[in-house]
C-alpha cells in the first residue's frame, strides 16, 4: 500500500466557547470534523496560507496568531473504514479572528462549518484533538 502524505496549515479558535471546525466533504476524513485550513500554495508562507484558508472556509480574517504547534500523525483507516497509509503533518495556529464565522459556499472539500462544543462525541480528525490541547494551554 502506497503512503500518501499531506502537509497543511490550520487555524484554531473558539466562537461562543465552541471550537470552529469544518465537516470534510472528501478525502480520508470525509464526514469527520477538521480544523479549517489546507495546503500552502507555491510561494505562500504559513501565515499567508492560514489567512487565505480561514477566509475561504469560514469567511473570517486572522487578527493575531497567538501560537503555533506542529503535528505529525499516521492514519491507518479512512473515515469509511478503508485501510490506508496516510501521513498527515502540519502546523496549527491558535488565532484570534475578526468577525463571526460565515457560511461559505463553493469550497470543494468542506461540506459546512460546525461549532464543536467540548466533549462532543462526533468523529474528529487528529488536528481537532491537537487544537483542544493547544487551546487549553493558552488559558
Amino acid at each position: 500500500m502506497a503512503v500518501h502524505e499531506h502537509f497543511g496549515v490550520y487555524g484554531a479558535w473558539l466562537q461562543h466557547g465552541q471550537l470552529v471546525t469544518v465537516e470534510k466533504a472528501r478525502g480520508p476524513y470525509t464526514g469527520w470534523l477538521d480544523l479549517p485550513g489546507g495546503s500552502p500554495e507555491p510561494g505562500e508562507t504559513d501565515v499567508d496560507t492560514l489567512r487565505r484558508e480561514l477566509d475561504e472556509e469560514c469567511g473570517v480574517s486572522v487578527s493575531e496568531v497567538l501560537g503555533w504547534s506542529d503535528f505529525d500523525v499516521r492514519v491507518d483507516r479512512a473515515s469509511d473504514g478503508t485501510p490506508i497509509d496516510f501521513r498527515h503533518r502540519g502546523r496549527i495556529a491558535v488565532v484570534s479572528v475578526s468577525g463571526p464565522v460565515a457560511a461559505v459556499e463553493g469550497v470543494e472539500d468542506v461540506a459546512r462549518v460546525v461549532l464543536l462544543p467540548p466533549g462532543d462525541p462526533r468523529p474528529v480528525t487528529p488536528t481537532v484533538s491537537s487544537a483542544w490541547r493547544s487551546l487549553a494551554q493558552q488559558r
